[in-house]
């Protein structure tokens, strides 16, 4: 996928949260380079932005808050690796009681499997910190525990052409973990609401949003499965 490409679907995709055509919207890059509305922009609009692309696919994620001030926002999107070796990157990118979690699983489907969840997760949150692998992915871990003991909530996904539906292999309820916790070394000063899902047993996701305050505020999760033509020809 092309980055002309994936910048025009961005475009389509914003506009259809506000009263604007994609020609209209402007950007500009932090520090360590993650792309923002400009200031202008996110104040007329109260949208923040976050995409990642794995493979075949785009994620594009948009969120306006309601009640509080911006905050930081993220999401990835990661593929499984069946020939990458996870076990030397355990050392390097992930906490202690992550690894430990995750050597406790009975096999090694069941660890690979876990570490590319984990990499979705803490990739979406250095993506929502701005900071970039700036910052240590050991200075932080997530307690994903096994599914079973997690409470999954369902999110409809709503297809913009009921022809892919036979051809992407995505079910039409998809279950979204909420509220994975999250351990950090340094003290934040953000409240922070993780959210995690899988789109096919090769595919998954992961949302973290940061806000002022120390408690949760309600956040209502929509999907909506586009193809690129389909965003393109929105872009015009």
């Amino acid at each position: 996928m092309k980055g002309l490409q994936v910048r025009a679907a961005l475009r389509a995709v914003l506009s259809r949260y506000a009263d604007l055509s994609p020609h209209e919207w402007c950007f500009e890059y932090g520090a360590k380079g993650k792309p923002s509305l400009t200031a202008k922009l996110q104040q007329q609009t109260g949208l923040e932005f976050n995409l990642s692309h794995s493979g075949d696919w785009l994620l594009i994620g948009v969120t306006q808050f309601h009640g509080v001030e911006s905050g930081l926002f993220g999401v990835d999107i990661e593929r499984s690796r069946p020939k990458t070796d996870i076990y030397p990157i355990l050392n390097h990118y992930f906490s202690a009681q992550e690894t430990a979690a995750l050597l406790t699983l009975v096999d090694e489907a069941s660890q690979r499997q876990r570490f590319f969840d984990l990499w979705a997760l803490k990739e979406s949150y250095i993506k929502a910190t701005g900071l970039g692998l700036a910052q240590s992915l050991k200075s932080f871990g997530f307690d994903l525990k096994p599914f079973e003991q997690l409470v999954a909530g369902s999110v409809e996904l709503r297809y913009q052409d009921a022809a892919l539906m036979p051809f992407c292999g995505v079910a039409p309820l998809l279950s979204v973990y909420p509220n994975i916790p999250l351990q950090t070394i340094d003290a934040s000063s953000l409240y922070w609401q993780t959210y995690f899902g899988r789109l096919t047993e090769e595919y998954r996701f992961a949302v973290s949003l940061g806000y002022a305050g120390n408690t949760e505020i309600s956040i209502m999760l929509t999907a909506q499965l586009s193809s690129i033509e389909a965003l393109l020809a929105d872009y015009g």
